[in-house]
């Protein structure tokens, strides 16, 4: 239902938007119309109904022109039809181009915009010159015209702009020259005849024009503005709200960066109550820079500062930057002090985790993980890595050492280390612990031929090699390995990484301490060629070694051992293995390997059989009537076996052999693994009636009192000790000491290595029960034994006239 027509005239003076259909539906009802909160102009563009400049000046126009065209239908329309009985045409003119204006006004007032004032404006001076022109001979009258023209900057101030407003008036000067020089305008034709009342009329536009129509113009102007004042105090308001109740601390600042206003939130933050504390004062006196950050006070989001607050120094961080105008910014903070605690505490923790992951909890040197990522990084560097040795150190007796003072004592003894080691290397020298006790050093070296090594001999000549465990001093046994990193690296381009770096240093290291290659290298195991040929061999013994015991490609040698008088005593079994791959392979190599694989004991059992199956073989030839025994060899693996002597009674009952016909020989060294479980198991196998024998005497790290102890029938003299006997008096006495020992002991003497006749002579001399070596024969297969099973012995000139073994 449309609304009444005076409803929509009002709407329109007021520049008030029209109801939309459901509004007019609540009209209907009865019920009190409200504005929406928005509108859309006719033109398309979004207003409100709260009343803009725009809609003011739109309504004060409207105003104008509604009262202006009631001023020209009343007055305009009465003066033409005076004019037309009068017989002046000019008038009717006159009045239908002032109206015509008017109602082009009006046309152009339907929506915003300058046409409409324009067009007003247009029709005012047009009224104006119609009045100064059509008064006849009445001057003063006439003149009336130039007044209602100096209303023109008025309508155009209030409608339009200032601008236009200031031109008009510099305009109007002309008609206000005109008016006090006294001249007389030209007059339209036919103004000789007058119109009656034309006073009135000319007197009565003025009035409605300057009484009616200006002064509604200039009411709903004011009305507009005290509204859009009210509006804008209650926004102020709302704003100042907002602004003391945001969350972010808030400064309003001036051209120099001077404080003009602070919300609560920043009041809170300072320890302040009243912002004039904060006003005129600069936020680069405010405002400080953490360290590393801008000298003074830059306007970047982003940036940190610190805020010297009542409770404390607070730091605050830049969140945004707001222009209010030209002159004023808005900087809105947050508050980042917890933040940054908590960024310190999870960065602590993060270094905390990350000092874990790559540190030895007890000696805080970096781990095995991160020097195999030193060293990954190294291998990177291509042709541009720095010249390094990688040396590996082991604290040989520290397992000794904790079973002596205990695992508290040596941990600290470990540390203390560590300090005296960091404080005794040169700078640049990167330290790790990679496992128990071995520790990496990546020492910077020259690469001169010859220099590395002795380097490394000179650097190790500076480490300490005593500390303290439980308030003692003890002596540390320090062994070394060393690889050449850039050496390594080049011979092998491509396949080497950082773990297998430190592998081989390791494997260097685990040579240092085998006697052979510790005596070649003065104390250092050095991964050079030599030793990767040797690794090389070693690996493929390793993969070689189980299909030659699948495949029988182990085979016994026999070397006998006769009595002083030249009778056989008996033989030893020695091991031999001829790989198709590999051709013939030493036990020296083969059982290292063995008992690193965890195959020594199969090749034991191997031994033990095929030595008593022999055994066996030559008794029931009848060739055993002059043979003791076979003597075959057991590793220190093999003493902590648990079925050992399980394993030796099975093959004793399947081939018929007596436990005194098979010589089990052990070494000193293997007696120190396991002491106690060692003794243990010699003890039984002596009970059973083996006979147990202490092969290479004198070369172990045993002592007497243990060897009292023993459960032993026989020691063998070690072949090192008959070098340069006789003549030698320093060896002379050391044998002679041993055979006189194990005299005393009720124990059998055997020397092995025998291989001229004064050794022999000298032996006999001495005592001993048997002799071995190259002057009685070579170790050969059993059937080159025959002819000697057969005699019983040696023969007698042989016994007599020892043979040379050449």
């Amino acid at each position: 239902m449309l609304t009444s027509p005076l409803s929509r005239l009002r709407s329109w003076v007021l520049a008030e938007p029209e109801e939309s259909k459901a509004r007019g539906a609540v009209a209907a009802s009865g019920l009190r119309w409200r504005a929406s909160r928005t509108w859309e102009r006719p033109d398309g563009r979004p207003g409100s109904t709260a009343a803009t400049l725009a809609d003011i000046q739109l309504s004060a126009l409207r105003v104008t022109l509604l009262a202006s065209l009631v001023l020209g239908c009343g007055v305009g329309l009465h003066t033409a039809v005076m004019a037309l009985i009068r017989g002046k045409p000019w008038a009717v003119v006159i009045v239908g181009v002032v109206l015509t204006l008017l109602a082009a006004a009006i046309r152009q007032a339907r929506r915003p915009g300058r046409a409409g004032g324009l067009l007003l404006l247009c029709a005012v001076y047009a009224a104006s010159l119609a009045i100064t022109i059509s008064t006849g001979q009445q001057p003063e009258l006439s003149r009336l015209g130039y007044v209602l023209s100096y209303t023109a900057p008025l309508v155009a101030g209030l409608l339009i702009n200032w601008r236009l407003a200031l031109g008009l008036m510099a305009f109007n000067t002309l008609f206000f020259l005109l008016a006090v020089s006294g001249y007389e305008a030209p007059q339209l034709p036919q103004q000789d005849v007058r119109l009656p009342n034309s006073l009135f009329y000319v007197h009565a536009a003025l009035f409605m024009f300057f009484n009616l129509c200006m002064p509604l113009a200039v009411f709903r102007l004011v009305d507009g503005m005290g509204r859009i004042q009210e509006r804008l105090r209650s926004s102020r308001q709302l704003s100042e709200q907002v602004f003391q109740a945001g969350s972010a601390p808030t400064l309003v600042c001036g051209p120099a960066d001077e404080v003009l206003r602070a919300n609560r939130p920043f009041l809170l933050l300072c320890g302040l109550s009243d912002e004039q504390a904060l006003q005129g004062l600069a936020l680069s006196e405010l405002l400080s820079a953490p360290e590393g950050g801008p000298r003074s006070w830059r306007a970047e989001t982003g940036l940190r500062w610190w805020l010297d607050a009542g409770g404390g120094r607070r730091e605050v961080e830049l969140r945004s930057v707001h222009s209010i105008g030209q002159r004023l910014q808005a900087y809105g903070f947050d508050d980042v002090t917890e933040l940054r605690r908590l960024q310190e505490n999870l960065a602590a923790s993060v270094l905390r985790e990350a000092r874990a992951t790559w540190h030895d909890a007890l000696t805080g040197l970096p781990n095995r993980s991160r020097c195999i990522q030193q060293l990954d990084a190294l291998c990177l560097l291509g042709a541009s890595r720095p010249a390094v040795a990688l040396l590996t150190l082991r604290i040989n007796n520290l397992r000794q050492l904790n079973a002596r003072y205990g695992v508290n004592a040596c941990d600290a003894l470990l540390k203390s280390f560590v300090r005296d080691l960091l404080a005794s290397l040169p700078a640049g020298v990167e330290v790790a612990r990679v496992r128990g006790s071995v520790i990496a050093l990546q020492v910077p070296v020259r690469e001169e031929a010859g220099e590395v090594l002795a380097q490394m001999r000179q650097l190790c000549a500076t480490l300490p090699t005593q500390a303290m465990a439980a308030k003692q001093p003890v002596m540390l046994d320090l062994v070394f390995g060393m690889v050449a990193v850039r050496d390594l690296l080049t011979r092998q381009a491509g396949a080497i990484d950082g773990a297998e770096l430190l592998r081989c240093s390791e494997l260097a290291l685990d040579m240092g301490q085998d006697p052979r290659w510790r005596q070649e290298f003065h104390g250092f195991g050095v991964f050079d060629a030599t030793t990767a040929r040797a690794v090389e061999r070693g690996m493929a013994i390793e993969a070689e070694l189980p299909q030659a015991l699948n495949e029988g490609q182990l085979h016994l040698l026999y070397q006998p051992q006769v009595r002083p008088d030249g009778s056989l005593l008996g033989f030893e079994a020695l091991l031999r293995w001829t790989s198709p791959a590999l051709g013939a392979v030493s036990p020296v190599e083969f059982i290292p390997v063995a008992e690193a694989c965890g195959l020594v004991g199969r090749i034991t059992d191997w031994v033990v059989e095929a030595a008593c199956a022999q055994l066996a073989r030559w008794r029931s030839e009848g060739q055993a009537r002059a043979l003791t025994h076979v003597a075959v060899n057991l590793s220190a693996h093999d003493l902590e076996r648990c079925d050992l002597f399980d394993r030796l009674s099975a093959a004793l009952q399947r081939h018929g052999v007596t436990a005194s016909q098979l010589e089990l020989e052990v070494t000193e060294s293997a007696l120190t693994r396991q002491p106690a479980q060692a003794l243990l198991q010699l003890q039984r196998l002596h009970e059973a009636g083996f006979t147990i024998a202490i092969d290479d005497f004198g070369t172990g790290y045993s002592s007497l009192a243990k060897l009292v102890d023993l459960p032993i029938d026989v020691l063998k003299i070690d072949r090192s000790f008959l070098h340069q006997l006789p003549g030698d008096l320093r060896r002379e006495r050391v044998v002679r000491s041993v055979v006189s020992l194990a005299h005393s002991l009720r124990l059998r003497v055997v020397a092995e290595g025998i291989e001229t006749g004064e050794q022999m002579l000298f032996l006999q001399a001495l005592g001993v029960h048997g002799l071995q070596g190259y002057l009685f024969g070579r170790p050969e297969a059993p059937e080159h034994w025959a002819a000697l099973l057969s005699w019983g012995g040696l023969p007698d000139e042989a016994a007599r006239a020892p043979l040379n073994p050449a």
